[in-house]
This record gives structure tokens, sequence and C-alpha cells, in this order.
């Protein structure tokens, strides 16, 4: 599980600072993996990571009767804050949503941004959905969430029907 907080630098500029719980903690390969692709990705469609922090400590605890030492890790990630959230808040039917110019100006700029990360870093997001686009204070998407991307230039996609390379 993953928790995001509004944070703001010692100049004032506002930060997202998104905590990867302990218990629900991803392995260091993939904490690495995120943190690579994103420190790779720089483009007007993805969100801006900042920096991150890792700091793991063992601790003695009783499990089962048995003393044993556990590793205990907290991970914070830093990104730009986008203010309006996510795309899922304004999908909506065609008579209440967003005007067709900034639905196309959404759509395309998603589309830019994933062409940037599948073909010019060799990036696959692997969970793209309405939650992980960011849209800024003009309507600009930025893709977020890279916690199961891959970072592999000879991965393939597998269907029922076929194998194809992405």
């Amino acid at each position: 599980m993953r928790d995001v907080k509004q944070g703001i630098l010692p100049k004032g500029a506002f930060v997202a600072v998104k905590k990867l719980f302990n218990n629900h903690t991803i392995d260091e390969r993939q904490f690495r993996q995120e943190v690579q692709s994103m420190m790779m990705v720089e483009h007007p469609n993805i969100v801006c990571f900042i920096g991150y922090c890792s700091h793991t400590e063992q601790k003695a605890m009783t499990i089962e009767g048995k003393f044993v030492m556990v590793d205990m890790r907290e991970r914070l990630l830093c990104f730009e804050y986008i203010r309006n959230g996510s795309l899922d808040n304004y999908l909506t039917d065609e008579l209440r949503g967003l005007e067709w110019y900034t639905r196309y100006k959404i759509i395309k700029g998603i589309c830019e941004g994933l062409h940037h990360l599948h073909k010019e870093k060799g990036i696959i997001h692997m969970d793209l959905k309405p939650a992980n686009i960011l849209l800024d204070d003009h309507m600009v998407p930025k893709i977020a969430d890279f916690g199961i991307s891959r970072f592999d230039e000879k991965s393939y996609t597998k269907s029922d029907s076929r194998l194809c390379s992405p």
C-alpha cells in the first residue's frame, strides 16, 4: 500500500511525498527499479521525480515464540506536486465532462508520454489507468506510478493468440 502526502521544501515549493509502507513493501530490486526508471525520465507528460530516501534497520521481534531479526524499511519517493489530481476524477459522460479539445489534449499528451517511455527509454509502465494520470494546472496529463514498470528493451507481451514485441 502507498500513501501520498503533500510536502513543502525549504524554499516554499510544494512536493508530493509517497511513502511505501513496510508491511506491504516491495522488495529491494523492485524499489531500485522504480527509482532507476524515474531518474531516467524527463518529459512534459511524465511526473517529475525529485528524489528518494531509503532507510533499513534491523529489529528483534518475537514470531511464533521465537526471536528473529526483521528488516524494517522506510522508503519515501518525492515528486512534483500536481494540484488537479488524477484523470479518474474527471471522467464522466460527454454532457457534463471536459471539453472535447481538453479531452484530445489529454489523450495526445498520454500518447506522447507513453511513446517517450516505451520507445525512447525502454520502460514498460504496466499499470496505466486513470488514477495514474495526473493533471496539472493547465490540464496537461502527467503519467505517474512506475511501481510495477519493467526496464527491459527485450521484453515481450504475451496474449492468448500471439507473441508481440512492445
